[in-house]
């Protein structure tokens, strides 16, 4: 017997589904083979079948409905669910067999295709979210490093978004800090900056304080032969911030260099009897650079000149050593007025020098020492002194005819200045002063002029120390 569900009550049912059921029940009363026809029990059945059947119909309209979703019986759209539709589906599957499990299957699958292709495209609009803020994170380099920064933006809609690639990128003081597209912030010198992104018209900034981080060099220099440690070795900054710093190994041939900036620099080792090593490196933390040096192979120099004599007004000079090897060289002086230009270097080599102004007569000597593995050679130089320089006081004699006598005062440039005094005419004698050191004075006397016929002239030179003064001296007839 097929098997029936109703999950309805009488009242809520079809009134064509309870008809058929009034009618199957008066049938089944009756007596087999009668009915008020006389068709009997087949009457019976041929009104259960049809009952069935209407059944069926109103279960594939009820799947209908629920497939699409479809106002339900009620009115409501939506209303209608599993609760509705299952009963019949079931009830055509299992009454009708393969006919009506055709009707029921096939029929609500074809009918959800359809009513899902006319079902309405309008759908509820998500309003498009914007941005409230912009949070810039990032920490601040200190000078000549850089750090990436970020942006992020906080949506209208609460969510959170990165924006650093989108965002423009700005620094309120490029000489502080800069900032690429990237949100890349480089520091460029100590100070307080603020570094601003904005995305979509709205910015967010960060400040940040840039310092200078000093970093430490240490190391160890060992024989690169032996292998043993090497005190007194220099170790100088010979390249980029704080060129010049220098310290030297102690005795267990380690060192600490302290106080250097950030940046690319070359660090020098040196030491007599080994070759100059040099390494370049780019500091940013505390680094160790140890050092093997080799020691060099004897030399032997030739200088271009080993004395040399230059004016008093000094100037510039040079001279080249030169080895058969290629051996390393330094140079050096102690003298006070000279000034050497490059102070190492590799054969041949050219030495370049500064001498100042001799200001004095006394000539003065100095000296130039290259040095190698193994030896060293000298210039010598002498500078010549300073040319003596008189002031007289007057500066001129005037007489008349009938002559006289007269003197004057010598004051020279350097109180060891030594002078003499000479007349060039007969005329005009010197009676003292005819020579001296330092200061003096000259008396001297004019005689008569007679049967001239014009005015005389005479001079009395003072002359020392490479320096020259005439008094002129004029007489009238």
């Amino acid at each position: 017997m097929a098997r029936r569900r109703d999950s309805g009550s009488r009242a809520e049912r079809d009134p064509r589904d309870l008809a058929g059921d009034e009618r199957a029940r008066r049938a089944a009363r009756r007596p087999a083979g009668a009915d008020h026809h006389g068709n009997g029990a087949a009457r019976a059945r041929t009104v259960t079948r049809r009952s069935r059947i209407s059944r069926a119909r109103d279960g594939r309209a009820k799947a209908h409905r629920y497939a699409c979703g479809c106002a339900s019986r009620t009115g409501r759209a939506n209303s209608i669910g599993p609760a509705d539709a299952g009963p019949y589906t079931d009830f055509i599957v299992i009454s009708l067999k393969s006919r009506a499990r055709t009707l029921g299957v096939a029929s609500l699958i074809a009918t959800a295709a359809a009513c899902s292709s006319n079902k309405s495209t309008d759908t509820p609009t998500t309003p498009t979210a914007t941005v409230s803020s912009i949070a810039v994170a990032g920490t601040a380099p200190n000078v000549g490093l850089t750090a990436q920064f970020t942006a992020t933006a906080t949506m209208s809609n609460g969510t959170t978004q990165n924006v650093t690639s989108q965002a423009t990128w700005q620094s309120s003081n490029t000489s502080i800090a800069t900032v690429n597209a990237a949100g890349i912030v480089t520091g460029v010198a100590p100070g307080d900056v603020d570094i601003s992104a904005t995305f979509q018209s709205v910015a967010g900034r960060q400040r940040i304080t840039v310092v200078v981080r000093t970093f430490t060099l240490t190391g160890l220099v060992t024989d690169a032969t032996s292998g043993g440690i090497l005190p007194n070795i220099n170790i100088q900054i010979t390249s980029g911030p704080r060129t010049g710093a220098s310290t030297k190994t102690d005795a267990t041939g380690n060192y600490t260099l302290g106080g250097l900036e950030a940046g690319a620099i070359t660090v020098t080792a040196s030491a007599v009897s080994y070759d100059n090593q040099d390494k370049a490196l780019t500091l940013i933390a505390d680094t160790k650079v140890d050092w093997v040096l080799v020691r060099a192979r004897g030399c032997t120099y030739t200088l271009s000149v080993t004395s040399q004599t230059i004016p008093a007004a000094g100037g510039s000079f040079s001279f080249t050593a030169t080895s058969g090897d290629a051996c390393s060289w330094s140079a050096s002086t102690a003298t006070p007025w000279i000034t050497l230009g490059a102070t190492s270097g590799n054969s041949p080599g050219t030495i370049t020098w500064t001498a100042a102004a001799n200001t004095v007569i006394t000539p003065r000597t100095g000296s130039i020492r290259v040095s190698w593995t193994g030896g060293f050679a000298d210039l010598t130089i002498t500078q010549s002194g300073a040319a003596c320089s008189f002031t007289l006081n007057p500066q001129g004699g005037s007489f008349t005819n009938t002559g006289g006598t007269g003197s004057f005062t010598v004051t020279p440039s350097d109180a060891a200045c030594s002078w003499t005094s000479t007349s060039d005419s007969p005329w005009l004698t010197i009676s003292s002063g005819q020579s001296g050191t330092g200061n003096g004075t000259v008396s001297y006397s004019v005689a008569v002029y007679s049967g001239g016929t014009g005015p005389r002239a005479g001079t009395i030179g003072i002359t020392g120390g490479g320096g020259f003064r005439g008094f002129p001296v004029q007489q009238q007839p």
